[in-house]
């Protein structure tokens, strides 16, 4: 299973939602009601967790990625800095 596949299971999983036609991986999850600032800080842990990286506050907080494109961008470039 690939990086962006791991994001969105857990996604789907914890805010119970299934990516597809109307909540796409460009969705602003926010705005769409599907995660919010708990949820959020949750799935930073999972990042951290799943991929072995550390994500500074200035990270989380400066950077509210909303989208899972966004997220999977955000980790792949942590991934990349850290290898």
């Amino acid at each position: 299973m690939g990086r962006r596949e791991k994001i969105r299971d857990y996604m789907e999983d914890r805010f119970l939602v299934e990516f597809g036609e109307d909540v796409t991986p460009d969705t602003d999850l926010f705005k769409a009601g599907v995660m919010d600032s708990f949820g959020y800080l949750q799935l930073m842990d999972f990042l951290e967790a799943e991929f072995g990286m550390k994500i500074s506050s200035d990270e989380i907080l400066g950077n509210v990625f909303v989208s899972l494109a966004t997220i999977d961008d955000f980790v792949a470039e942590k991934i990349e800095l850290n290898a």
